[in-house]
C-alpha cells in the first residue's frame, strides 16, 4: 500500500491514510448532528447560528494559522487539531443548552482552522511539480470515496446503537484514529518555511474576491442539506445516508473528469463553468422537486462543487512562493469561512421565515455571479 506510486513515497500515504480516518468520523458526524439537534427540538434557525459560530471560529483561528504551522511545524498542528477536533466532537454531542453548544460549535471551528490550513501545503510539501496535481486529486477523490460509504454508514449507525447520540460518539472515535497514524508521518524541511509568510500581488486579490462570492452561495445551503431532505422532503434518516453516499459516489466517478474538463477549456473557464453548474443545480432545487430528483440534483450539485477543488489548489499553490504556501492556504480558508459564517446565519433565519425555496434560489444567483467573477477577473491574467 505504501510503495511508490507517481513518485509518492511513504509519507504521502500515511498523510492519506490519517486523513480519510479522520474524514470518515467527521462524515458520520456532521451528517447526523442536524437531525440530532432537529430531534431535541432545535430549528432552522438555531442550525444556521451554529453553523455561523463555528465559522467564526474558523475565522479567528485562520488568523493565526499560518504563523501557528510555521512556528511549530506543520506535522505538529495536524496531530493537534485532529486530536482537539475528535474531543469537541465528544462534547457537541454531550453538553446540554444552547449557550454551551454556540460555544463549543466555536470552538470546532477554531480549532479545525488552524488544522485546515495546514492540509494544503501539507500535500504540496508530500508531492512534487510533476504530480502535484494528481496529489490534489488524490486527496480529494479519497476523501470523496469515503463518503460513499460512511454515508450510508452514518445512516444505518443509530438503528443498532439505539439512536444518534452513540453513532456521534462513534464517529468522534474513528476520527481520533487518525493522530495516532499521524505520528508516523515525516515531513521534512518542506514543513518550515522563510520569514515572508502571505502572499501579496493583484492575482492574489482577485483570486479572493471569487472565491468570497463562491463560498457565499455555498454557505446558505449546505448546512442545511440533511435538515431539506429530513424537513422539506420528509425524509427518514437512512434515506437521508444513502442520498448522501450516492451524492459521494457520483462526484467520484465525476472528479477524474475535472483534469480534461480544464485542459480543454483552460483552468479559469473550467472552473467557472463548474461553477455555474453548481448554480444551475441550486435553482432546481429551489422549485421543490420529487425526492427522487432532488437526489440527483443534490449529487449534481455536490459533483460541480468537489471538481473545482483540485484546479483550485493547484492554481493557488503554483502561483505562490514556497515559504507562502501555509499562509496563502490560510487566506484561503478565510475566503471561505468568513462569508459561510454570514451566509449561514442569514440563510437559517430566512428558510425558517421564508422557507427553503426563496434561500436556494438566491444560493443558485449567488453562485452564478461568483461563475462571472471567476472567469472574468481570472482569465488570461493566469
Amino acid at each position: 500500500m505504501l510503495k511508490p506510486l507517481a513518485g509518492f513515497g511513504r509519507p504521502f500515504w500515511i498523510f492519506l491514510f490519517s486523513e480519510n480516518l479522520y474524514d470518515c468520523g467527521l462524515y458520520i458526524f456532521v451528517l447526523l448532528y442536524n437531525l440530532y439537534l432537529l430531534d431535541l427540538g432545535y430549528r432552522e434557525d438555531f442550525l444556521g447560528w451554529m453553523t455561523s459560530a463555528m465559522t467564526a471560529g474558523s475565522i479567528v483561528g485562520t488568523l493565526p494559522a499560518a504563523f501557528i504551522a510555521r512556528r511549530f511545524g506543520i506535522k505538529r498542528v495536524l496531530i493537534f487539531g485532529s486530536a482537539s477536533v475528535a474531543c469537541l466532537c465528544v462534547i457537541r454531542a454531550l453538553v446540554p443548552g444552547r449557550p454551551a453548544l454556540l460555544a463549543a460549535a466555536f470552538a470546532m471551528g477554531l480549532i479545525s482552522a488552524i488544522w485546515a490550513v495546514s492540509l494544503v501545503p501539507a500535500v504540496a510539501a508530500l508531492t512534487n511539480e510533476n504530480n502535484r496535481p494528481l496529489g490534489y486529486s488524490l486527496w480529494t477523490g479519497w476523501g470523496v470515496g469515503l463518503g460513499v460509504v460512511c454515508g450510508a454508514l452514518a445512516g444505518w449507525l443509530p438503528g443498532p446503537l439505539g439512536g444518534k447520540r452513540p453513532a456521534l460518539l462513534l464517529g468522534a472515535l474513528i476520527a481520533f484514529l487518525s493522530p495516532w497514524v499521524l505520528l508516523r508521518l515525516q515531513l521534512g524541511k518542506a514543513e518550515h518555511g522563510e520569514r515572508r509568510i502571505f502572499p501579496r500581488g493583484p492575482f492574489v486579490a482577485r483570486y479572493l474576491a471569487a472565491y468570497t462570492v463562491f463560498h457565499f452561495a455555498i454557505g446558505m445551503f449546505n448546512p442545511f442539506f440533511s435538515a431539506y431532505f429530513s424537513r422539506q422532503l420528509h425524509m427518514p434518516v437512512g434515506r437521508i445516508g444513502v442520498v448522501f453516499s450516492g451524492a459521494q459516489l457520483a462526484t467520484l466517478m465525476a472528479l477524474p473528469l475535472a483534469p480534461s474538463v480544464m485542459r480543454k477549456f483552460g483552468t479559469v473557464t473550467g472552473i467557472a463553468g463548474m461553477q455555474l453548474g453548481m448554480a444551475g443545480a441550486l435553482a432546481l432545487l429551489a422549485t421543490g422537486p420529487p425526492a427522487i430528483a432532488a437526489g440527483f440534483l443534490y449529487a449534481a450539485y455536490m459533483s460541480f462543487q468537489v471538481m473545482t477543488e483540485p484546479g483550485v489548489f493547484t492554481m493557488l499553490m503554483g502561483k505562490v512562493d514556497p515559504a507562502e504556501r501555509a499562509g496563502a492556504s490560510a487566506m484561503n480558508f478565510l475566503a471561505m469561512n468568513a462569508p459561510q459564517a454570514a451566509a449561514s446565519g442569514i440563510a437559517g433565519v430566512a428558510v425558517t421565515h421564508l422557507g427553503y425555496q426563496w434561500v436556494l434560489a438566491a444560493a443558485a444567483a449567488i453562485a452564478a455571479t461568483a461563475a462571472f467573477l471567476f472567469w472574468r477577473l481570472l482569465s488570461a491574467r493566469t
